[in-house]
């Protein structure tokens, strides 16, 4: 009987050693998995913060559209052109005083016998109008 409780035991022996090597494979998957669903995770996490980004983005988008379609429309409200009274206003005071502004010395007044200024390629460049300091 000796005999057979030996046989016995290392029999034992050898299963408790596949069950100790099946329960780490086991393990090794099982953290493997951890692992993966721990980065998938991870990810949801990253699309979701992608998904809020994009809805701020659209938000902000139709808030900026709205806002220019009232602008535009606002725009579209108003005359773009100046009234005819005016534009004749405007039309016959300059015609009364851009003789004055000649007469009275603006530096802008044309000055016929003035000097050509040509440059180094041979192109008129101006007039000189005063020469004194």
């Amino acid at each position: 009987m000796v005999a057979i409780t030996a046989t016995n035991s290392a029999t034992s022996t050898v299963q408790s050693m596949l069950g100790k090597a099946r329960l780490e494979q086991a393990r090794r998957e099982a953290d493997r998995a951890e692992a993966s669903a721990q980065n998938l995770r991870s990810q949801a996490q990253e699309v979701s913060k992608a998904n809020d980004g994009q809805n701020k983005v659209r938000s902000i988008g139709q808030r900026i559209s709205q806002q220019d379609g009232t602008y535009t429309s606002a725009i579209k409200g108003r005359p773009s052109e100046v009234p005819a009274q005016t534009q004749d206003f405007l039309e016959r005071l300059y015609r009364a005083t851009s003789q004055k502004f000649t007469a009275s010395g603006n530096s802008l007044k044309t000055n016929a016998d003035a000097l050509p200024v040509v440059n180094a390629q041979g192109q008129s460049t101006g007039r000189i109008v005063n020469v004194s300091a």
